[in-house]
């Protein structure tokens, strides 16, 4: 059961507000560079992890070339809270109940509660005041006692020495001594009684009842990279960082307007407003918050054995990606 009565609804238009500008002399950002030394050291890197890369290319190449292809990364987070309602019960030991009686149930977006920290995913269950009753164990109808699903009630079971037939059959016809000929057994589960201690109320026919909030807070996270369109896969963005230029965080974060890249305002602005049609209206915004890192992603060219070849260095991990290493070694079967 979703509860969300009473959370202000923040799917509705929002209202004009300068957008976030950058200004003539924040123009000139994307100003990443590596060194040969670096390039040098990240290949040998990453060959020495590899099984079958001989170190000798990486050692002795020499370098033709160091193209920057510096990415932009725009990230959006946005920190909401879910709160959802469904009804719980437990043992009843005779204790007080906090029932309608007492006071009326708060609405669930008025129950108060002390949230995690900001971008952090978190889970809670709290008992809402003033909702519990006592009342049947629906599994039982109160009665204390469920039939018993090895006999279905009946206290017997057919008798596994003579599958029902209550004769023997090894040498002569026999009357099955397991069952004197009946073709029933008593059934050890219940006894023979036919029924079952109720498992969930303890045979006690009743249950006490609350209705339960469950809080959760999310924080959800869309990017959008600028593709150089070069070979490199820019998927492999995902396991570097790069270099801060740019963070705004509010309770709503507006669309970025004039950016050296285009494509990181029209990034910004589709970002935005599918996390505010997804999570304005079931879910609170608590936050938001975005970010723009400059990637470093450099092209190496370099020759070796008369041959041109290349790879790429990335992030500030200087990770390599190598889509044909010269000094592979083939690997026997």
């Amino acid at each position: 059961m979703n509860d969300t009565g009473g959370k202000s609804g923040q799917a509705e238009q929002l209202p004009h507000k300068e957008h976030e500008e950058f200004g003539p002399h924040q123009r000139d950002l994307n100003t990443l560079y590596v060194s040969e030394q670096d390039v040098k050291e990240a290949l040998l890197q990453y060959v020495s992890s590899k099984h079958f890369y001989r170190s000798t290319p990486a050692k002795h190449m020499k370098i033709q070339n160091i193209i920057p292809l510096n990415t932009y990364r725009y990230r959006l987070e946005t920190f909401t809270e879910c709160r959802q309602t469904h009804r719980a019960s437990e043992l009843y030991d005779g204790r007080f109940i906090d029932s309608r009686d007492v006071a009326p149930p708060p609405a669930p977006w008025d129950v108060v509660v002390d949230p995690p920290p900001l971008f952090t995913d978190c889970k809670m269950h709290i008992p809402i005041p003033h909702t519990y009753s006592v009342e049947n164990c629906p599994d039982c109808k109160g009665r204390g006692t469920t039939v018993c699903p090895s006999c279905i009630g009946t206290g017997k079971k057919t008798c596994s020495a003579c599958n029902g037939s209550g004769s023997s059959w090894q040498e002569d016809f026999q009357i099955c001594t397991f069952c004197g000929g009946s073709g029933k057994v008593s059934c050890f589960n219940c006894h023979s009684s036919g029924m079952l201690k109720c498992y969930r109320c303890n045979g006690t026919g009743i249950l006490l009842f609350h209705t339960e909030l469950t809080i959760t807070w999310k924080n959800n996270i869309s990017e959008h990279v600028v593709d150089k369109n070069s070979d490199f896969p820019i998927f492999h963005l995902q396991e570097v960082t790069g270099k801060g230029i740019f963070t705004d965080e509010h309770s709503l974060v507006y669309p970025i307007v004039n950016f050296p890249e285009p494509s990181i305002s029209e990034g910004s602005r589709a970002c935005i407003e599918q996390h505010r049609m997804q999570f304005g209206s079931e879910c609170r915004i608590v936050i938001q918050k975005q970010t723009i890192e400059v990637v470093p992603v450099s092209k190496v060219e370099y020759e070796w054995k008369g041959k041109l070849h290349s790879f790429y260095v990335y992030g500030n991990e200087k990770k390599v990606y190598a889509k044909a290493y010269p000094g592979k070694f083939c690997s026997v079967m």
